[in-house]
């Protein structure tokens, strides 16, 4: 059996500078890799505040709008109870004038004056 021969030195020179040369490329793709995922959380981070901004934006116009509703129902709610005291109101004076009940103001009495006519129309 034959011995198999040793490479000669410029073979084995080559393959170790391949092997480096490998080597560093890998080291740089793992550099890469990791830059571009720090990027992308970077990026998920500014997306996600965005969204949130977005979020708040429209919790904001919702309030408003709710405040605004509850004031014009407060309002509608004074204006239904300034309705409901005129009625009594007027239901009372319906029942004072029903009994000829002379305990109505002496003005509420009698009709009101007619304005005087300008003179040419007379």
């Amino acid at each position: 059996m034959q011995q198999p021969q040793p490479l000669p030195d410029w073979m084995r020179r080559a393959g170790a500078g391949m092997t480096a040369a490998v080597a560093v490329l890998f080291v740089v793709l793992l550099v890469q890799v990791r830059l571009q995922s720090n990027r992308i959380q970077q990026l998920q981070d500014k997306l996600q505040t965005l969204e949130n901004a977005n979020d708040l934006e429209r919790t904001n116009a919702l309030e408003e709008q709710l405040r605004s509703t509850v004031e014009r129902l407060q309002g509608m709610e004074g204006l239904e109870q300034a309705v409901q005291r005129l009625s009594a109101e007027q239901a009372n004076l319906k029942l004072q004038m029903g009994r000829g009940d002379d305990g109505l103001p002496p003005d509420l009495m009698r009709p009101p004056a007619l304005p005087k006519l300008p003179s040419g129309l007379e």
